[in-house]
């Protein structure tokens, strides 16, 4: 009997779950964090802007990184949009142990990485459009084995893959919430 009783309430709850994700479909609601490709859908200017944000040069390797990821973002809804927009990102990493062995050998390391952004036109002279309010940050650590250099490299360079994947993932939303804004009050 309580089967049937958890079941008639489980069906209940996604009936009300449906009906409520209609009510906020009808009024315009739109997911803050839902895939650009549905956005665009929406709204087709959107790919498009987005596809024509460049993002200039990062130093450091992890800027490479950042900005190979950030442009494979931009880019792969629009391939080969003309540029009218510029990406100025600005990455800072700071590392701090964590863990000691009794020698003082250090084993672990935690990362902290922090980024801004600014998004400008390719006009002489660029305007600025958008720019991040507050600096994004991400923390990530990994263990240091005894011995062991070639896993320690490996943990790293997977440590700042990960905090580089954080990074570009964040500033895509914010930059693609910045351009609907844009689009939005042109629109209007």
């Amino acid at each position: 009997m309580s089967r049937d009783v958890s079941s008639i309430s489980l069906s209940r709850r996604r009936l009300l779950g449906a009906s409520g994700l209609l009510a906020l479909s009808g009024c315009g609601f739109r997911p803050l964090y839902g895939p650009v490709e549905q956005a665009s859908a929406q709204d087709p200017g959107l790919l498009e802007a987005l596809a024509s944000i460049r993002v200039a040069p990062i130093p450091e390797r992890t800027g490479q990184l950042l900005r190979r990821i950030l442009q494979r973002r931009f880019e792969d809804g629009a391939p080969g949009t003309a540029a009218r927009y510029n990406l100025q990102v600005a990455v800072s990493f700071a590392a701090e142990p964590l863990g000691y062995r009794r020698d003082g050998a250090i084993t672990r390391l935690r990362y902290t990485a922090s980024a801004n952004w600014a998004l400008a036109t390719l006009s002489v002279p660029p305007q600025q459009i958008a720019t991040a309010g507050i600096p994004f940050r991400t923390i990530d650590s990994f263990n240091i084995p005894d011995l062991q250099f070639f896993a320690a490299d490996s943990a790293r360079d997977a440590t700042e893959r990960r905090l580089v994947d954080a990074i570009a993932e964040d500033i895509h939303h914010q930059v693609a919430l910045e351009m609907r804004r844009r689009l939005e009050t042109r629109a209007t």
